[in-house]
């Protein structure tokens, strides 16, 4: 009975943990049209609406319109809670498990994409309603901006009850107390804190609780893999966007990329990432491009635009065998169902629904094997081949994640590129238009590829390291390399940010020189202690020397050339003289700054080997005839402490010969220079020197010449890890 009444429970009550979407309907143009709010995190922190009401035509994009209900809390519980941890402290780890929300509670909100939370913004796009707020999302739950409390809609409902699946819901921002609304300005739909109402329908998608582990429910991204080496995928990002569109099954490298990842979407919306059953109906996106697997008449199967993959065209589904009449059209059912695909277990044949046709291949041409890894071309046919049946391989989130934000920022700099290519035209609006989502994406994606912190635990940093260089190489596998070259050659046709304001207008003037510096620091963070994509990108090193003329930009291009000269020795052998001389040309122009003096120094040494060359062609353009302080090692204060007790032991003395000393630091001051403090303990051994005391008043002071021999040495450095010089000749006083 408990049981039966957990299930209950779900498909009636909306609970914490639950993934949701957030639904609304709006009169546009005399039209009821249904919404559903979504969010992208990176590159636009404001939340959309997301049209539902055609997704037979055209299907909503549900990946960023799922929400996930972390957690519920009462108004005066979050109001302590608060108060506790103050307004600069996250409440995490409250009101979690699988808690029935109730009405006047307060909500949190997580966006199951970007992992941020929705929030109430400080600022106000609204043309028309001038108190009223942005709605977006913000990287963490700090404060109570990011807090909603729940109303019912109807009077049959009262604060305190259960919210039942399907209730219309008011939601209220418990920082500004204002209301989630759907605002219509000029046709356009947008969302937004208002004083004014609106009604929101929450509808599950996922139960977490009932998700049985190992099996395939709707949303998930994965591999379709046929055979023992072969996946279905598309034609690499050097190939022009016809050929993209052809499916292929192909072998060896192409099956670990991006492009051979799809997102499974079921034709419903509510409980769409219910466990996915055979017979049931479903569209196959592909991750990187965005487009969905379509029968067409000519040339057949192939990847078409989300505006023309209507359901008749890109409805599929999973059958155990290709018996006819096994396994009937499944009916929609709420809750999470019954798990039947097994991911590496279940064999799965594709079906077209609307033909009846099977997912199968063509047998490949003789000089196609030769060219490379084998390639089958993907067809759909009435019969195929016995060995049609495919096993699913779940792909990790971090992997689908790289894939989405692949496709988002391909699709925004390609456009960005067209914006700039339109000022020759005479369309010099066109690029004022991208110039926020543009730098927000370049500092979003920087800190996506972030160096781990080194201090962490050696193997936590490692971890993140294979992540971070997994990330890197499926952006330069799918071209994002050159796409970001071309963006910084269509940006230095541009002399000044002077010029680029007078064709594109003065807000891209102002943001010109900030774009084409992060440009560069985005190239550095994609290949940064990444040796394979540094070798790749130092075939472009006349490419980026010849950009070290522009003044404005020579900070992102020396990131970038000290990272292809410490990661990819080989590009020693490529360095001239005419690109030593433009780094060192930077001396006189940008003064003693630090990153040419390091790349300078990258090209000295390879491997711990000195490069002769290149040391005697620096020497000769940098030392004659320059009057050219750099400064190299400032010592600013050295002391040496010894004990005041000397011990003389005679032969055959029982005194205990070994004897310890405590150190103890009572302060240290952080060094003010360039040189770390050292602070050095040791001890020495002083064979054959017999103190005495003598001369002097008191004790005296005689010195004596002697040569310590450091028998044990420890170094405790702050700042950069690196080994004071040698321990010198020690003069010991008595």
């Amino acid at each position: 009975m408990a049981e039966g009444g957990e299930g209950e429970d779900e498909i009636q009550f909306l609970r914490t943990d639950d993934e949701v979407v957030l639904q609304c309907v709006a009169t546009i143009q005399k039209e009821h049209r249904k919404f559903c709010l979504a969010a992208e995190g990176l590159g636009n922190r404001v939340c959309y609406l997301e049209s539902t009401s055609e997704a037979k035509y055209v299907p909503p994009d549900l990946c960023v319109c799922n929400f996930v209900l972390e957690q519920s809390l009462s108004v005066r519980a979050l109001q302590e809670m608060l108060a506790k941890t103050g307004s600069n402290s996250e409440g995490a780890g409250q009101g979690g498990g699988h808690r029935t929300l109730l009405y006047g509670h307060a909500i949190l909100l997580r966006h199951s994409f970007s992992d941020m939370y929705l929030t109430c913004l400080k600022t106000s796009r609204s043309l028309t309603d001038k108190l009223s707020f942005d709605v977006g999302l913000q990287e963490d739950s700090i404060g109570e901006a990011c807090w909603w409390t729940i109303h019912p809609a109807s009077k049959q409902r009262s604060e305190g009850e259960k919210v039942r699946i399907g209730d219309d819901l008011i939601l209220v921002s418990v920082s500004t107390e204002r209301y989630l609304h759907l605002s219509n300005a000029n046709g356009h739909a947008q969302v937004d804190a208002s004083f004014m109402q609106t009604l929101w329908n929450v509808q599950p998608t996922c139960s977490s609780g009932n998700v049985a582990v190992g099996y395939l429910t709707g949303g998930h991204v994965m591999r379709l893999c046929h055979g023992h080496d072969e996946s279905l995928s598309i034609p690499g990002a050097n190939k022009s966007d016809e050929e993209q569109r052809i499916v292929n099954y192909e072998a060896g490298k192409g099956a670990s990329r991006a492009r051979s990842l799809w997102r499974l979407e079921p034709l419903r919306i509510s409980w769409s990432g219910s466990h996915i059953r055979f017979g049931q109906a479903f569209r196959l996106r592909h991750l990187a491009t965005g487009h969905y697997l379509a029968m067409t008449e000519d040339p057949g199967l192939v990847l078409q635009d989300r505006e023309r993959s209507d359901t008749t065209a890109t409805s599929f589904c999973f059958r155990p065998s290709k018996e006819k009449g096994e396994v009937g059209p499944k009916r929609d059912i709420d809750g999470m169902g019954v798990p039947e695909i097994k991911y590496g277990d279940s064999m799965c044949f594709v079906m077209h629904v609307a033909t009846g046709l099977w997912l199968s291949y063509l047998a490949p041409d003789a000089k196609s094997s030769r060219l490379g890894p084998l390639k089958r071309r993907a067809c759909l046919h009435s019969e195929g081949h016995m060995d049609d049946g495919l096993i699913l391989q779940r792909c990790q989130h971090e992997e689908s994640r790289a894939a989405r934000i692949i496709r988002n920022s391909t699709f925004l700099f390609a456009n960005f590129i067209k914006a700039l290519d339109s000022i020759a035209e005479g369309e010099s609006k066109a690029v004022a238009g991208y110039v926020e989502e543009v730098l927000q994406t370049l500092n979003d994606l920087i800190e996506y590829f972030k160096q781990p912190d080194s201090e962490l635990e050696h193997e936590e940093k490692q971890c993140l390291l294979r992540s971070l260089i997994k990330r890197q190489d499926l952006f330069k596998d799918e071209g994002m390399l050159s796409l970001l070259s071309k963006c910084i050659d269509r940006m230095n046709l541009y002399n000044s940010a002077a010029h680029f304001a007078e064709v594109a207008g003065e807000k891209a003037g102002t943001a010109w020189k900030d774009i084409l510096n992060l440009l560069y620091e985005l190239l550095a963070a994609l290949i940064r202690g990444n040796r394979n994509n540094c070798t790749q990108f130092s075939r472009n090193l006349d490419w980026l020397v010849s950009k070290l003329e522009r003044l404005e930009s020579s900070s992102g291009i020396l990131e970038v050339l000290h990272c292809i000269l410490v990661e990819s020795p080989e590009a020693l052998n490529i360095i001239q003289r005419g690109h030593i001389q433009s780094i060192i040309s930077l001396l006189y122009k940008n003064g003693r700054n630090y990153k040419i003096l390091d790349v300078l120094c990258s090209l000295c040494v390879c491997n711990g080997v000195a490069v002769r060359a290149n040391q005697n062609l620096i020497c000769d353009n940098l030392l004659p005839k320059r009057d050219l302080l750099l400064q190299t090692r400032l010592v600013n204060d050295v002391q040496s402490m010894r004990p005041n007790i000397f011990l003389g032991v005679a032969e055959g003395s029982a005194q205990y010969k070994k004897w310890y000393f405590e150190l103890v630091i009572d302060q240290v001051d952080h060094f003010v220079t360039g040189e770390p403090t050292h602070l050095r303990v040791g001890w020495a051994n002083t064979k054959g020197y017999a103190p005495y005391p003598g001369g002097g008043e008191g004790w005296g002071g005689t010195v004596l010449e002697t040569t310590c021999t450091p028998t044990a040495l420890m170094d405790f450095i702050s700042g950069q890890a690196e080994s004071p010089g040698p321990w010198p000749p020690l003069t010991s006083t008595c």
